[in-house]
């Protein structure tokens, strides 16, 4: 009763609504192609979505669950490319959390035009001008920038803070 393709098949999976950073929320769709789209039965090649990175906790006492305090030192100095720190201060976080930008993902915010999903609940909360430089000279060097200075200025910087027990080799 599902109608399946030969290739598709059925997948369950489980999901928690979880924090994430708004990566970004503008996409180009235009009116007339998705008159078009839905009299041909494909609506889904043209829907609103924001790309999102999701948070994870760190690790603590009550949550033995996240990043390793090891870890969290070396994402604070931005030795991972992948990761970035944002503290819970001043935030409707609960914990020091990181975002994983290796699980960037699109969540769709609206399930038909003008039906908002559950999966997606904005806030009033923004990353400060200057960590949104950082994170947006992570993303490009993610992407394969190959000259982001102002990055490297900002790494050199936080790796003098770097407990020396969480040094590389350590």
């Amino acid at each position: 009763m599902l109608n399946l393709g030969l290739t598709e098949e059925v997948l369950i999976q489980t999901a928690k609504l979880r924090f994430a950073l708004v990566l970004s929320a503008g996409f180009t769709i235009f009116d007339d192609v998705a008159k078009q789209l839905k009299t041909v039965g494909r609506p889904h090649l043209q829907q609103p979505f924001v790309m999102v990175a999701p948070l994870y906790g760190i690790q603590t006492d009550q949550h033995s669950g996240g990043f390793p305090p090891r870890m969290v030192a070396r994402i604070r100095a931005m030795m991972y490319k992948q990761f970035f720190f944002c503290p819970f201060k001043n935030s409707p976080l609960i914990v020091d959390s990181v975002a994983r930008l290796d699980r960037m993902h699109p969540v769709l915010h609206m399930s038909v035009a003008g039906v908002k999903s559950p999966s997606f609940v904005p806030s009033d909360y923004a990353l400060s001008p200057e960590a949104l430089g950082v994170l947006m000279g992570m993303l490009r060097e993610l992407f394969g920038s190959t000259d982001e200075p102002d990055l490297k200025v900002v790494r050199d910087l936080a790796m003098e803070a770097l407990p020396p027990d969480a040094k590389a080799g350590s």
